[in-house]
């Protein structure tokens, strides 16, 4: 009943109590997926608020699919000739704060700039984030412990994924309302450098040593690319 769905919430609390060198990688999917959690709601309404007609918003976000869909394979072969996974995923998380800041600094440019800036920004940014998401998927299942505790770690972080999913449209629209939505998307690049700094100090073997069969689990990957 309620005390399970409570317990559900906590455990990614419990999980880091009981191993607290998994804090920095809970933390990155935190962050990560509060940051994503933004641009499936707000990057419609913004580039017609920047005077995209509405008909054209779907194409807009096939761009990024497309462009994230070409990067991907280029970034998982990359992944695997770096010594470090956080080597890749590091300068990605990086790209991926910076477009979205100049997404949300586009709303202050002039009119006509405006939704240039904003289309060619969400292409752009589809390419940092294909390219380490790969890596991204690889080091959680690097970092997934023995067959008899797997379970429990993986229902934890998908637990603090769903945690950050429900804060993030209240925050979202909280700054918004308040600021404008400029202004949301600035937090979401405050969210990615906040993962970028934990995800640093998440603590990996210095090259991919083989290990047993792990489930692939990719950081939110449903989750709209950027």
């Amino acid at each position: 009943g309620w005390g399970l769905a409570f317990r559900g919430l906590l455990s990614p609390f419990t999980y880091v109590k009981d191993r607290p060198g998994a804090a920095a990688l809970f933390l990155w999917q935190f962050f990560f997926t509060f940051a994503l959690a933004l641009f499936p709601t707000y990057l419609p309404l913004y580039a017609v608020e920047l005077g995209a007609p509405r008909e054209a918003v779907g194409p807009l976000v096939a761009a990024s699919w497309l462009t994230y869909a070409f990067v991907q394979p280029f970034g998982g072969r990359l992944s695997d000739r770096m010594s470090r996974r956080v080597g890749l995923i590091a300068p990605g998380l990086a790209g991926m704060a910076v477009m979205a800041a100049v997404l949300g600094a586009s709303g202050w440019l002039p009119a006509g700039a405006a939704l240039v800036t904003l289309v060619v920004a969400w292409v752009l940014l589809a390419i940092p984030d294909g390219l380490h998401r790969s890596s991204a998927s690889a080091l959680v299942v690097e970092q997934s412990p023995g067959p008899s505790e797997r379970g429990r770690f993986m229902g934890a972080l998908g637990s603090c994924a769903a945690l950050a999913s429900v804060l993030a449209p209240v925050s979202y629209g909280f700054v918004a309302q308040r600021a404008g939505i400029g202004c949301a998307f600035l937090l979401s690049s405050v969210s990615l450098v906040l993962a970028l700094g934990c995800v640093s100090r998440v603590r990996e073997a210095s090259s991919h040593a083989a290990s047993e069969p792990a489930p692939v689990a990719a950081l939110t990957p449903t989750s709209e690319p950027g």
